[in-house]
């Protein structure tokens, strides 16, 4: 298991790429309501200390990154390089 920036749970789009590039990550949740979406990442070696990777940004890179708009999280996953994908709106 490999942690997220300094012991945390919260990844770059960088260190994502790299682990779907080596499997360690092969699929991701959006999770949230209108307005509010996070991503989270599922695999292999996608969790830490009993939490799930989530995307962050750079300007923030302890807390889950929030998109404001479906389509923004999901271009952000096709960037990254993840087809597979689940989206749970509440």
């Amino acid at each position: 298991m490999i942690s997220g920036i300094d012991g945390s749970n919260c990844i770059l789009e960088s260190m994502a790429r790299i682990r779907v590039e080596k499997k360690m990550i092969d699929r991701a949740k959006i999770l949230g309501s209108k307005g509010d979406y996070t991503i989270e990442f599922h695999g292999s070696c996608s969790e830490w200390e009993g939490q799930q990777l989530v995307l962050c940004s750079s300007r923030n890179p302890y807390e889950p990154r929030s998109f404001k708009s479906l389509d923004g999280a999901v271009s952000q996953l096709s960037r990254i390089g993840l087809a597979s994908l689940s989206i749970i709106v509440e």
